[in-house]
């Protein structure tokens, strides 16, 4: 890519423990960091559980893969999304989410993504 970087969205709408790879998403976000893609994630209702911080993960169902959201920092320029009901709910009940998340109606995050040079809906 030679000095230019892509914009990636990646719409997230797999609730935890709804997949049969818990990190599949992660994953695909990491693989694209390392090859110099500016990601932006769009978690869509409650696929922002995937960000929850609890330290097992156990308390939110979750498989230990999910933690691997939290090195996306490292690797780039990553924002990450969620619509802002879920991420008020989370909040609210006193959920930490390891990454930081910026809250957006649905209809923002879809102006966002649309800015975007690739889109992947996972």
């Amino acid at each position: 890519m030679a000095g230019v970087n892509n914009r990636l969205a990646l719409l997230v709408r797999t609730g935890p423990c709804r997949s049969r790879e818990s990190r599949a998403e992660a994953d695909l976000a990491l693989a694209a960091l390392s090859l110099d893609f500016d990601v932006e994630v769009y978690f869509t209702g409650d696929s922002i559980m995937q960000l929850a911080q609890d330290k097992s993960g156990a308390g939110a169902g979750l498989p230990a893969g999910y933690k691997a959201w939290s090195a996306l920092p490292e690797l780039g320029s990553v924002q990450v999304f969620a619509e802002s009901g879920w991420l008020n709910r989370c909040q609210r009940l006193g959920i930490g989410l390891i990454l930081p998340v910026e809250g957006l109606g649905f209809a923002g995050m879809k102006q966002r993504w649309r800015r975007c040079d690739h889109v992947v809906v996972l």
